[in-house]
């Protein structure tokens, strides 16, 4: 064994086996937890948007009572069961009030183009973009700081000066 590489890189103490084995349980426990709470979220929010047709406060109920349950169960952290449940009841209640529908479940809403490219940071470097695209200089340098060009250029006029006295020479 001594100059050989080891092949198997896993818990090797007894403690830390059992802890594998204790791992793979709870997991075989949590796992259907936390999914049963995930599809029971997104169907309720199906019915909420009006993807899917039935009650919305059954499908709010169902689904907070899954999330108590993966909470209890530790599969998924308390905090994260009620501030998941939280934003379920607002979504619903928004829609209940006669507010806009919210988005579908799964679906995260990205910045239009338009509004993405209204931020100066991002028109710039599509600008610099749209420069080096058209002949501009591949690769250049962003300018310097203005401390350094200050910096600079007394430099380059002592350098001038510098070369003028010795072609006087």
């Amino acid at each position: 064994m001594g100059k050989t590489p080891r092949k198997y890189k896993g818990a090797r103490t007894p403690q830390s086996l059992k802890e594998v084995r204790a791992s793979a349980r709870r997991g075989a426990v949590q796992t259907p937890k936390r999914s049963q709470a995930r599809s029971l979220v997104a169907a309720a929010l199906a019915v909420i948007t009006g993807a899917k047709p039935g009650d919305a406060k059954i499908a709010v109920s169902n689904a907070s009572s899954a999330l108590d349950r993966a909470a209890k169960s530790g599969a998924i952290h308390k905090n994260a069961a009620a501030r998941r449940k939280s934003r379920l009841a607002k979504k619903a209640a928004r829609v209940a009030a006669g507010g806009t529908a919210v988005d579908a479940p799964g679906k995260r809403t990205a910045k239009s183009a338009a509004k993405k490219n209204a931020t100066p940071k991002v028109a710039k470097a599509a600008a610099s973009k749209a420069a080096g695209a058209t002949g501009g200089t591949k690769g250049a340098k962003r300018p310097a700081a203005k401390g350094a060009v200050k910096a600079a250029a007394p430099k380059a006029a002592k350098a001038a000066g510098k070369s003028a006295t010795k072609k006087a020479e």
